[in-house]
């Protein structure tokens, strides 16, 4: 009878753990297609031997736990890639819009009106009395300005939008960092109490990827189960269960600095050197301010040098010439640069001659500028205009390179990834068949036994 109540035992156990491999392959089939998802794994093992008079036997067998199958190491590489995708993403995305600004393919662009410019006060020295002339300078002059002002304008904006969105993105970060302790949570006590936490884990997995699309970071997974996160220099955003928000403050230049939220002294901005927030960063404050500054520099000192010899000149009334530009805002910079008011009213106040006798010199003078060495001298404006253009489309270039290959080397850990962590239909079938076999084969036991039990009451009734 003992030995018919064992067979009884081990059946039942077949029945649960084929039951239970059945169940882990319709899970894996079932999330195939769902994007984090770690292919899992019933592992199952023999129970332990007993004494039987005249035998041994096993008692039986056992699920002894549901594997997740993924390469740790693998997904840390992962969540590093994660932060330099990022980063070279928001660089691209930039710099296209950078680009695009300064997109003179089609004419109309500085480099075409400093040429109009610079002409116009050739054709003035030519014929300083000439109202035609007079007026398609001031015309020439507006629109040089103007083209000025938009390309600044355009920068600035493009550059308050980063700032905004490095705002925005912050506080998408603290959403990602608090559901992190919050998974934390149901990790140390799901593994406490001995439950399957798999499908947790992938979404903490996720979680991670997604942080450090954001920002750089580095993490820790503890011996309780939970991961601790850090920022690049050390400071805690996770903690076990708890997360820590981050926060923006302007500071002097009107721009967001990242502090901690809960100690807004803590500037944390030059820890950020990675992820979206560190590439919105190396945009903002140095890529486009140097090329604002670039065209600062242009326009401020085509502005003194042009004012410079307007100054020595005589108008056509007599009087001594006044600024052609207004002067130079250091805190507008180019965003303001305009044709002087009383020259645009009145094109006879150019100051055209060098004497009061209507001799153009002073325009020419002027026109002369052109091939004058006025940025620093090492280069004309033209030329220092050419290298600016020339720069932006070769940083351009590189940002797409640099995704490109960020873009790669994340797909080759995906690939990577999937062979390790993703489902197989095939072999999940092949699986399937294997536990629909060893199913029926334990409840083939259970009638065998069912039978002997029979026969043995049968005997025992005699």
């Amino acid at each position: 009878m003992g030995n018919i109540s064992s067979i009884f035992n081990i059946a039942k156990e077949g029945l649960w753990v084929n039951q239970t491999g059945i169940a882990t392959v319709g899970s894996n089939v079932a999330n195939v297609n769902t994007p984090g998802y770690s292919r899992q794994r019933a592992v199952i093992g023999a129970r332990s031997q007993y004494d039987v008079p005249e035998s041994m036997v096993l008692t039986g067998t056992q699920v002894i736990n549901i594997e997740r199958l993924y390469d740790k190491y693998l997904e840390f590489q992962m969540v590093g890639q994660s932060d330099q995708l990022g980063y070279a993403d928001e660089r691209k995305k930039a710099l296209d819009r950078i680009e695009a600004i300064f997109n003179e393919s089609r004419g109309g662009g500085i480099h075409e009106l400093l040429d109009r410019f610079w002409k116009a006060w050739e054709d003035l020295a030519a014929n300083p009395a000439g109202q035609t002339e007079r007026t398609a300078l001031v015309y020439a002059s507006q629109n040089l300005a103007a083209m000025f002002r938009e390309y600044s304008g355009e920068l600035y904006n493009l550059q308050q939008e980063l700032n905004t969105g490095i705002s925005r993105t912050v506080s998408r970060l603290n959403g990602y960092l608090a559901d992190i302790a919050d998974l934390n949570y149901k990790v140390i006590y799901g593994t406490a109490g001995q439950n399957n936490i798999n499908d947790i884990l992938d979404k903490r997995s996720e979680l991670l990827k997604k942080v450090s699309d954001l920002i750089d970071i580095n993490y820790v997974e503890t011996s309780e189960g939970a991961v601790n996160v850090f920022l690049s220099n050390g400071i805690p955003l996770v903690e076990a269960v708890r997360s820590r928000d981050l926060a923006v403050q302007a500071n002097a230049r009107g721009v967001y600095d990242i502090i901690l939220a809960d100690d807004p002294t803590k500037n944390v901005t030059s820890a950020v050197t990675g992820g979206r927030l560190g590439g919105m960063l190396e945009m903002r404050d140095h890529t486009i301010a140097g090329y604002l500054a670039n065209l600062d520099d242009l326009a401020g000192n085509m502005i003194n040098e042009v004012n410079a010899l307007h100054a020595r000149g005589y108008d056509r009334y007599g009087n001594v010439g006044g600024n052609f530009f207004e002067p130079f805002n250091a805190i507008m910079g180019v965003r303001d640069m305009r044709v002087d008011a009383t020259i645009a009213a009145e094109p006879n106040r150019i100051a055209a001659s060098s004497t009061v006798n209507d001799d153009g010199e002073n325009a020419l003078a002027i026109g002369s500028l052109k091939d004058a060495l006025i940025m620093g001298g090492t280069a004309t404006a033209g030329d220092y205009y050419a290298v600016f253009l020339g720069n932006i489309g070769q940083a351009a270039a590189d940002a797409e390179r640099s995704l490109s290959h960020e873009t790669s080397v994340m797909t080759q850990l995906q690939n990577q990834h999937e062979q390790v962590s993703g489902v197989s239909i095939d072999e999940e079938m092949m699986n399937l068949v294997k536990f629909q076999l060893g199913y029926n084969a334990a409840a083939k036991m259970v009638s065998v036994a069912e039978e002997m039990l029979v026969e043995l009451l049968k005997m025992v009734e005699r």
